[in-house]
């Protein structure tokens, strides 16, 4: 017997921070996916597999009322198109994915805020896991609040060489850098909101520039403001990153830009040198 399930990616976030005393993000889901498949076989494989997909295995099993020992016979397979260590949702795509195929397994349902607090339990989780974006808990894994849909965006994914222990970053607190920004996160999201509401990309582009910006007192990124600069010249709606990775994304709408010009002008500008691979994504959700 086998189960398959899959979860996609981000871009980073559209926007991440502290909301009414508690820090929460919304995710830029993109069409990138991790796809796992779970398989009973004969022989032992307790240890094999991803150590976070393993860990999500054996607490879904639990959740779901079976034994640790009734994972010592399921091989994990997990085909992934989500670069890793860069702020992409790798890690979290590949535990939900794993959980939503246990399910599957099991032929058990589960739901999402379950599942959200399943990985939350593993790791710090990005929204992803959502059908619609969610302005999301991602450390104790509350939903605060879905948002709905975002309207029809391409991400022109900036991917630097550069990769980032997302947990040895998390050991140091930013949070009072964080709560001094609290009000301009509550703008963005504002817009953000009013930017679905009305399907509105000047709003969303808006909403993460913003975002992106206030963190460049937590981590930052390369020449963020010139790419900005560059981009809103080329068309773009805005820009944004992961708030604790290494990638940046570029909002298009095509009823102003597409990616060819954005990408045409940030390479005369000098600003592609340092990324690795420039690629095009849709947002989902």
């Amino acid at each position: 017997m086998n189960a398959t399930a899959r979860c996609p990616g981000s871009c980073g976030e559209l926007i991440q921070g502290f909301v009414a005393g508690r820090e929460c993000l919304v995710s830029c889901t993109v069409n990138l996916f991790s796809e796992v498949t779970l398989e009973e076989v004969s022989y032992f494989c307790k240890e094999q597999g991803p150590k976070k997909s393993r860990e999500a295995l054996t607490k879904s099993f639990e959740f779901f009322g079976l034994s640790a020992e009734d994972t010592y016979n399921i091989e994990i397979k997990v085909n992934s198109s989500i670069p890793a260590g860069k702020g992409m949702a790798s890690s979290t795509a590949d535990i939900v994915a794993t959980i939503r195929a246990s399910a599957l397994l099991v032929g058990k349902e589960i739901d999402h805020a379950e599942v959200a607090s399943m990985a939350v339990s593993i790791e710090p989780t990005d929204s992803v896991l959502f059908p619609g974006l969610t302005l999301f808990d991602h450390l104790e894994g509350s939903i605060i609040e879905p948002l709905g849909s975002a309207p029809p965006l391409d991400v022109l994914v900036l991917e630097p060489y550069e990769t980032l222990d997302t947990l040895k970053f998390r050991e140091t607190d930013y949070s009072e850098v964080k709560r001094k920004n609290q009000d301009k996160i509550e703008y963005a999201l504002w817009l953000l909101k009013e930017g679905i509401r009305t399907q509105n990309s000047l709003l969303v582009g808006e909403a993460a520039t913003i975002s992106s910006i206030v963190n460049e007192e937590v981590l930052q990124k390369p020449k963020l403001r010139s790419i900005i600069d560059c981009a809103k010249k080329a068309g773009a709606v805005g820009v944004n990153v992961a708030h604790s990775g290494t990638v940046i994304g570029i909002l298009i709408d095509n009823a102003y830009t597409d990616a060819d010009r954005v990408k045409r002008l940030l390479k005369r500008e000098g600003l592609l040198k340092k990324f690795e691979r420039v690629h095009l994504c849709k947002i989902l959700g």
